[in-house]
């Protein structure tokens, strides 16, 4: 290894061990990160015997796979009744001794690639210092205390972290499937694998913010093993190191020119920089146009970690495919393994590499003048695990509420202004695809990913979820903003190679696509950790704050009441903000609640409104049958339900019999509901 190659690495160590440190605040959730690698192990063997063991490739494949079937085995544990870390451990070593027994004879790469030298590992590690870079300070930001102990959080950590946590702290309870943080007595119908590893490290490492702590570690930790994925894809597609971390950085930092046309859009409203503060910079095509969002990769990093991951999974079955030669079935087998484990982390994109991965094979016969049949025929083996994957989670309920969702067509926000969508959101880095397509031209290797590219302008124009039409939106353009940068990548080398002017303009023309979509990523960045904004966004505060006296009263509920206890909260009069707050923090279910993470039905919407009746009426009694009806054990209320419900609130204080009072401080007062035999209200 280089000496560039160690100082990089030296300098990767220290920042992502510092910014570890931070997320733990110095508390017991600091060793998370050995728990992480121990899970990675059991995969190695597939990586290896899939790309080798002197391939970079091989070790970021085996540790994804490794994440990602120990992920689905502490899953099944759990559902077999395993409770604690012996068990645990026990599932493990079984892992691995399943993945060892089953690669035993792999003494050759399963899938032959170019060779990896000094100078990939170095570029490497050079672009993986995007990762703390990026998540720094929107980390070491998230609930990070005042001077008085208020924690802070800025939207969107609240729409997307804050719902990460609920589910970590239900997950917590290590029963498999996880009861609905949000609507007590109904399974979760999420896919929450990705969320299994956090929450046994919560409740192997308690601290009074074990499962916060986790999941920033789990977030920072997969987001190396998620830029790994995409070096890796893009380096199969061009195995060239300079050509491949310019490309990645394009994708990472400058793939959107929102930034500029935020800037543009103040100038011309005659309002000052500041404005930026108060804007969602990479959903200005929403916001100007009407049309579809689609988040840039340092988001993935921030808030979706689970998606990045499924992605990164789908890209190690890209690099498979993008392979020259036969493939081995047991090469096509790991591929589909890594397949199936990206549908179980987040199905819509599973699915979505699955069929790129099929069409790719498909594509690839015909360009090198095989029997395509034949190639789809053997590929086939690769659809076996992904099936058992689809079997998993219907399993586990993880899709039983989303029948009937999706529609198909071009329509909803993908008719507004689709150019200007695509230009805004994608523009740096699609031109340098669509160069990459004319200078040098495509090549075989890059196949994969130009069908995928393909794949991903497909869904973004002609497939919406119904509740939700800006999702396939969001996740489409992950799709493209990983695999567009192998395309890119063939002509950044291409120009590499020029000499005199030929050169100079191309990297001239490079540069600009940086200066381009840079402000984007900057101002995104800025925003990500501004838990100082204090105005109002659209509907909602762009900074919530989370008192010493809430903070208090959820570590009273944490200690002093069941695991399984119901403790409701109104969540109307709350919005976009504080919907999740005793489900993320105090980590007990809520009889009725509406994450915007997940479908909602009649009956849910009919407890949401029982319960905003339980707190409006002056009436003890039908407040008591309510509380009954949804199985209530607490009430819980603070300065919202005070303020927005003062007419209502001297009926708990007014009947004892029916509402203990069980913990009062300076802001937060919570009931215990009164459980007497029979239906009427006791005396």
């Amino acid at each position: 290894m280089s000496w560039t190659a160690v100082g990089a690495a030296v300098l990767l160590a220290g920042a992502t061990g510092s910014l570890l440190w931070v997320c733990s605040e110095g508390s017991s959730s600091l060793f998370f990160p050995f728990i992480y690698g121990a899970a990675l192990v059991p995969g190695l063997p597939l990586g290896f015997a899939l790309f080798g063991r002197r391939h970079g490739a091989g070790w970021i494949a085996g540790a994804l796979l490794g994440y990602a079937l120990t992920a689905i085995a502490m899953s099944a544990a759990m559902r077999a009744g395993v409770r604690g870390g012996t068990g645990f451990l026990v599932a493990w070593g079984l892992l691995l001794l399943l993945t060892l027994a089953v690669t035993r004879r792999a003494h050759a790469p399963l899938v032959a690639l170019p060779a990896w030298s000094r100078r990939d590992t170095t570029a490497l590690f050079l672009v993986l210092l995007l990762v703390p870079a990026l998540m720094w300070a929107p980390y070491a930001r998230n609930g990070a205390p005042d001077a008085a102990g208020t924690r802070h959080y800025r939207a969107y950590f609240t729409a997307d972290f804050l719902w990460h946590m609920a589910m970590t702290g239900e997950l917590t309870k290590l029963s498999v499937p996880p009861a609905n943080p949000f609507a007590a007595g109904q399974t979760v119908n999420y896919y929450w694998t990705y969320f299994t590893l956090p929450a046994i490290g919560a409740s192997l490492l308690p601290s009074d913010r074990a499962v916060e702590q986790c999941l920033e570690i789990n977030a920072v930790l997969s987001g190396l093993l998620f830029v790994s994925a995409l070096f890796a894809a893009t380096w199969a597609a061009v195995p060239r190191p300079s050509a491949v971390a310019l490309a990645v950085a394009l994708a990472m930092l400058a793939a959107s020119i929102q930034g500029w046309y935020g800037i543009y859009d103040i100038q011309v409203r005659g309002r000052t920089l500041e404005a930026l503060r108060g804007m969602n910079i990479g959903a200005m095509t929403a916001w100007s146009f009407r049309g579809l969002r689609i988040d840039a990769l340092p988001r993935a990093l921030w808030w979706t970690p689970q998606h990045a991951m499924a992605c990164a999974l789908g890209l190690v079955a890209l690099i498979s495919a993008a392979a020259p030669g036969r493939a081995a079935l047991g090469g096509i087998a790991i591929a589909g393994v890594s397949l199936g484990a990206a549908l179980v982390f987040s199905p819509m994109l599973g699915a979505s590499f699955a069929l790129v991965y099929g069409i790719g094979v498909v594509v690839g016969a015909l360009w090198a003048g095989a029997n395509p049949l034949n190639a789809a025929l053997r590929h086939a083996l690769a659809a076996v695990p992904v099936v058992a994957a689809f079997g998993w989670c219907l399993f586990n309920e993880m899709w039983q509420r989303a029948g009937g969702a999706l529609a198909f067509g071009l329509g909803g926000l993908a008719r507004r202004a689709p150019l200007e969508t695509a230009a805004l959101a994608l523009g740096p880095l699609l031109v340098a695809a669509l160069v990459g397509l004319v200078r040098p031209g495509l090549r075989r290797s890059a196949l994969p990913h130009a069908v995928a590219a393909l794949a991903g302008f497909g869904l973004m124009y002609f497939v919406r979820l119904v509740p939700d039409p800006a999702w396939v939106g969001f996740r489409a353009g992950q799709i493209l903003q990983l695999t567009l940068p192998g395309l890119a990548a063939l002509w950044i080398a291409w120009s590499l190679d020029r000499k005199g002017l030929a050169r100079g303009l191309n990297l001239a023309l490079l540069a600009l696509l940086f200066v381009a979509g840079l402000p984007t990523t900057i101002i995104d960045l800025r925003n990500a950790q501004d838990t100082d904004h204090r105005t109002m966004g659209p509907g909602f505060r762009w900074t919530i704050d989370i008192t010493p006296a809430q903070q208090a009263a959820f570590a009273w509920i944490r200690r002093a009441t069941p695991a399984d206890a119901v403790v409701q909260m109104e969540i109307t009069a709350r919005g976009r903000e504080t919907w999740s707050l005793v489900p993320s923090f105090a980590e007990r279910r809520m009889a009725a609640g509406e994450p915007i993470s997940l479908l909602t039905d009649a009956e849910n919407r009919e407890r949401v409104n029982l319960v905003k009746v339980l707190y409006q009426t002056g009436d003890p009694a039908e407040a008591w049958r309510i509380a009954g009806r949804l199985g209530i054990d607490y009430i819980y209320l603070d300065r919202v339900e005070r303020h927005h419900y003062a007419q209502g609130l001297p009926k708990f204080e007014a009947s004892p019999h029916l509402f203990a009072p069980v913990y009062r401080n300076d802001e937060v007062l919570i009931y215990g509901v009164v459980r007497p035999t029979g239906s009427d209200p006791p005396k």
